[in-house]
Order: structure tokens, then C-alpha cells, then sequence
């Protein structure tokens, strides 16, 4: 890169506003922070969106100008899990977002809002720059885990057919929740008088409910060991990224060529693509009570017999008062 001492001074209140009344119009909701998913991050010359694509456990960037106008998008391997800004590629892609957008400002960037945040330009027809990047591969691990969920149906049969107790549970059987509907039903046939055992297990089944499969990234430091260099050659006008990870604009004056040396070092994004199966178990327990029938009462013609011969002997009884020796 051109040497060259960069110092950056910080925005003005006039600066400020005018950048927020120009994104206004356009941008998505603003965001907390500057790597907050999903939300339009101001920055100098425009805004960035970093939009997580979770069908493929990848992260997008991109950097729009105050005419919302796409400046910088990139995609990297790095999955839209977790706070974006614990992953230090997507960090060095945002920051190069914003400083392309910086510099899509020309002359403001001159001005006394940024002016010293652009690498310098010793002048000529022909300039070389340098500049260094990096590039993400994913490296995959396959993950599998299981997630189980149930469906608990109790019932207190009495009799073998009057159901006196029925309800389902979304846990185990051996879970307190059942555990304490036992109780209960058990209560119930007490009441009743019957006698019964322990529940049994009348029906079971599980089935794969449903399979998901997520990123999760675990590092990104370890370098695969491909180092590519390129030239590219840029005419002026224009703005160009130099410097490490190139993190500062190098304005290409009218008339004047780059030849930007750029060295790229490609790093593993390690990730383990986790699958998750859910399982669904669903049982049926049943607790079988019997209670002894009472006593099966007298038919009604027996007891007009019963009243009858009561009746009968009464008035034998009242005539022998009457006349003693009959």
C-alpha cells in the first residue's frame, strides 16, 4: 500500500444529520449496533444490511450509498447464528463495506468529515498500491442430535368398561405430572370401592415428527495454506480498497492508472452442520379396577307374599281374642 499516516476524525453534528436525512428515505429499520443482523447500519456515504441465509449456513453484506444504491455485496460462509459481531469475518466484511461507501462520497471525502481516512496519493500517471485480503471456505462437520417429545394418555377403567379417569400428558410416563394423575386415578377407584393394580401399557408408537438441519461456527482462524496474488489495474476517477484487509479507500485521481497488488489468504471457516431429529413417542396406560356388585333385593312378588301372610296371621290373631274358645 502507499505509506502514509491515517488518521480518522470523528463525524460532525452537521455531517450526521444530513447522512440520516439521506438515508431515511431508503434504508431499512436502523439498527443497535453497527453488526446487528437483519437492519440498516449507518455509516458514512450510505448504510450496510448484514442478512443471515439460514438455508445455507451463510452470511451476506451489503453496503448501499445514500442513493441506495448497491456499492459492496458479499456472501460468506459464516452462519446467521449467534451475534454477528463475534464473527471477525463478518467484522472485515461490514468494514469494508463502509469504507467503499466512505469513499463513494468524492470530494465530501476530502472535506473535514473524513479527510485523512483515505490512503494518500503521491500523484503521477501511473501509481502501485497494495493491499491484502482474505476469503472464507467452510469446513464442514456433520452434527446429529435428538430431541424427544411424547404424548401420555392415562385412563382408569372400572368394571371393564366405565371409564372413570382419562386425560393426556405432553411428558413421559415417568414424569411427576403423570406420576401424580396415577395418584388421582387411583383415588378415584378407591372411592368406588374397587381393587385394581398397577397401570399397564396398552399402546406405543414413535415417530420422526420432523429434521432440521443448522450452522453452527466453531472457529475461523485456521489457514488452508492458498495464498493468491492478483493485479488489477484501475484507470481514474475511481475509488479502490488497499491497505490489510483492505480497510482504507485510495482515490485513483483523473487520467492517473492503479496497479493494485493484492495478496488474499484463504482461512477455514470451521462449522458443524447440526442435524436435529425430533421424535414423537406416543403411550397409553391403563388401570383395570372391579368393585363387587351389592346384593340383588328381593323380587317384588315375594314381598306381597311376605306382607300377605304378616297380614293373614295378624287377624287370626284378633279373632282368638275375640273368642277364646273358637
Amino acid at each position: 500500500m502507499i505509506q502514509g499516516k491515517r488518521l480518522c476524525s470523528p463525524w460532525t453534528l452537521l455531517s450526521s444529520l444530513l447522512l440520516a436525512a439521506a438515508l431515511a428515505q431508503a434504508a431499512p429499520p436502523s439498527c443497535g449496533t453497527q453488526f446487528q443482523y437483519s437492519c440498516s447500519a449507518a455509516t458514512l456515504g450510505g448504510y450496510t444490511v448484514i442478512t443471515p441465509l439460514a438455508s445455507t449456513g451463510q452470511t451476506e453484506i451489503t453496503g448501499y450509498n445514500t442513493s441506495n444504491t448497491v456499492v459492496f455485496d458479499v456472501t460468506i460462509p459464516i452462519p446467521p447464528s449467534g451475534a454477528s459481531a463475534s464473527d471477525s469475518p463478518t467484522q472485515n466484511a461490514v468494514l469494508q463495506a463502509d469504507t467503499l461507501l466512505a469513499a463513494s462520497l468524492g470530494p465530501a471525502c476530502n472535506g473535514t468529515v473524513q479527510a485523512d481516512c483515505t490512503a494518500p496519493n503521491p500523484g503521477g500517471k501511473t501509481v502501485v498500491t497494495n493491499s491484502t485480503s482474505s476469503t472464507y471456505v467452510a469446513q464442514d462437520t456433520p452434527v446429529s442430535q435428538q430431541v424427544n417429545r411424547y404424548s401420555t394418555t392415562l385412563k382408569a377403567i372400572l368394571n371393564g368398561s366405565q371409564n372413570v379417569y382419562q386425560q393426556t400428558f405432553a411428558v413421559a410416563f415417568t414424569d411427576p405430572a403423570v406420576q401424580a394423575a396415577v395418584t388421582a386415578a387411583d383415588a378415584i377407584l378407591t372411592g368406588d370401592n374397587a381393587t385394581f393394580g398397577a397401570p399397564a401399557q396398552t399402546s406405543t408408537s414413535t415417530v420422526l415428527q420432523s429434521s432440521q438441519l443448522s450452522y453452527v461456527l466453531t472457529g475461523d482462524t485456521a489457514a488452508t495454506g492458498n495464498i493468491t496474488t492478483t493485479t488489477t489495474d484501475t484507470f481514474g476517477p475511481a475509488a479502490i480498497l488497499v491497505g490489510d484487509n483492505q480497510t482504507e479507500v485510495f482515490i485513483v485521481l483523473s487520467g492517473q492508472l492503479d496497479i493494485n497488488v493484492n495478496t488474499n489468504i484463504e482461512y477455514y471457516a470451521a462449522r458443524n452442520d447440526v442435524t436435529t431429529n425430533t421424535y414423537l413417542t406416543t403411550q397409553s396406560y391403563t388401570i383395570s379396577g372391579s368393585a363387587t356388585a351389592p346384593a340383588t333385593p328381593a323380587p317384588a312378588s315375594w314381598l306381597l307374599l311376605v306382607i300377605g301372610l304378616g297380614v293373614a296371621g295378624l287377624l287370626t290373631w284378633l279373632r282368638r281374642l275375640r273368642n277364646p274358645e273358637a
